[in-house]
């Protein structure tokens, strides 16, 4: 890391942890009056097809005393991405526990609302989202939440706001729309879907950002069983077969549970939107969250009778990589991706293992079940693709070292492709370089997935992000195999 860089590094770290001491200081003066844990609740209401907007409140179990500020998220997790959507915040009012309005001031360069003066207390907080206003300028299809004529699909984290000091509160969410309308949160898969109003748990403000909501009788609802159950919700503007994209997903989800070798979680939900494009944005990219995924895809990728091969094996293999996030890095994660700051993009220097790693082991959950020369030759091929991405990188992206690369991809992943691909292909090929020395080395009784699942132990036990020198200690422990030399080659400049 250059001097230039480490200062960047270290001031960003610097605010992160201040805001992470401010918080901590919040909820001591929060909390001080009382040993009872604070639940939020937060009630989002839709009231038609033509509605533009969503309508939110925040109540807190108790009156809080003011000044309270209220934040809106600008970045997510695995986005690596800079997102306003604090500009699609209408309306912001609170009221006090009299029933009195209470100022609501608008910072100006941040995502926070200054709710109420000294003296006062706020008893709750409302504001509307136009969700038709964010799709139409956020140009990526999978970033933006959507309001259509028959379908609602909502990101958590572009419109849910938190309190601050109150992130690690629990929370109780309501959701109504249209009496007539199917509703559905990724809170509760499991539950029926059910018409016009549905509620839910979260523990704290993290898992509720990372969740997603479904409305509309435009969306066509999927359930299977399998050691980890299955829920698609599917929303279509073209020809699409709901079943055969279940069961792509169910066979992606039923590999991927295999080569982890754990239930972490009872289900998971895909969010599939088929969607007409729209002139300037751009589509099928998915998003990974906590227990589920977006997938936003134009018309011409969905899944039909006339579907062949090749397209059901990269669906497949898509839902897989996003479903292993869940795992890798949801479960098992670097420095810098937790815990989240919803404000500013985090600088990570491990993205290679996310994306990378990540994607590693999705492609080896898919070819597990193959015969041994179909196995080889789709590994090959993915190796070699990966490869020719290196080789065709720019040289001013070779010469980066692989922390420097990640620091970059932070910001950049998808907006400036070529630092996300390079960073992918990078962890990408440390994990197959690492996965056929195992092999090799314990004539094949170990592999990769054996430190995978090290991993998880690991970071369940734990509960905290690794360094990379314990992650290297992890893989070679669990193997038998040292990997530190792979490592470092691929730490490097790629010239």
């Amino acid at each position: 890391m250059s001097s230039h860089n480490r200062a960047v590094f270290t001031r960003l770290t610097g605010v992160v942890l201040c805001a992470l001491v401010v918080v901590s200081c919040l909820t001591v003066a929060i909390c001080a009056t009382s040993e009872q844990v604070i639940r939020i609740a937060y009630d989002l209401r839709y009231a038609g097809s033509d509605d533009a907007v969503v309508k939110l409140q925040i109540t807190p179990e108790r009156p809080l005393p003011a000044p309270v500020t209220l934040i809106i998220p600008r970045t997510y997790p695995g986005g690596y991405s800079f997102v306003m959507y604090d500009e699609f915040v209408e309306g912001m009012r609170a009221f006090s526990s009299n029933g009195a309005t209470i100022k609501c001031e608008k910072d100006i360069d941040g995502p926070r609302w200054t709710v109420g003066r000294k003296g006062e207390d706020v008893a709750r907080i409302e504001y509307l989202v136009n969700v038709r206003k964010m799709e139409d300028r956020i140009r990526d299809a999978v970033e933006s939440s959507k309001a259509r004529k028959n379908y609602v699909g909502l990101l958590g984290y572009s419109i849910f706001g938190y309190i601050e000091g109150l992130g690690q509160s629990p929370i109780t969410l309501q959701v109504s729309g249209p009496p007539d309308w199917p509703v559905l949160t990724t809170l509760a898969p499991n539950s029926e879907v059910t018409k016009g109003h549905v509620t839910a748990q979260a523990p704290n403000y993290d898992i509720l950002a990372d969740s997603q909501v479904v409305m509309g009788p435009g969306v066509q609802f999927r359930k299977l069983d399998g050691k980890i159950g299955l829920t698609m919700a599917i929303y279509s503007e073209g020809e699409e077969d709901a079943d055969a994209e279940a069961k792509l997903a169910r066979q992606a989800l039923d590999s991927v549970q295999e080569y982890f070798g754990d239930t972490p979680f009872a289900t998971y939900t895909a969010l599939v939107e088929i969607l007409q494009p729209k002139e300037g944005h751009t589509y099928n990219f998915s998003q990974e969250h906590d227990t589920s995924g977006t997938f936003s895809l134009s018309v011409d990728n969905a899944t039909t009778s006339k579907s062949p091969a090749r397209h059901n094996d990269s669906a497949t293999f898509n839902y897989a990589h996003h479903m292993a996030h869940s795992w890798v890095p949801k479960r098992v994660w670097g420095a810098g991706y937790r815990p989240f700051n919803w404000e500013l993009t985090p600088v990570i220097e491990t993205i290679w293992f996310n994306e990378g790693f990540g994607r590693y082991a999705a492609l080896q959950a898919i070819v597990a079940g193959m015969p041994e020369e179909q196995r080889k030759a789709r590994r090959d091929r993915s190796i070699a693709r990966t490869k020719s991405i290196l080789d065709e990188a720019p040289t001013f992206i070779k010469k980066m070292p692989m922390p420097l690369l990640s620091q970059e991809a932070s910001f950049l992943y998808a907006a400036d492709f070529r630092t996300g691909m390079n960073i992918y292909g990078r962890g990408f090929l440390m994990a197959a370089d690492m996965d056929d020395r195992i092999q090799a080395q314990t004539q094949g009784k170990k592999s990769l997935r054996d430190a995978f699942q090290a991993m998880l132990a690991w970071s369940a036990q734990n509960q905290r992000a690794f360094q990379v020198e314990e992650l290297i200690a992890v893989i070679s422990q669990s193997t038998g195999v040292d990997v530190h030399d792979v490592v470092e080659r691929w730490m490097q400049p790629q010239m």
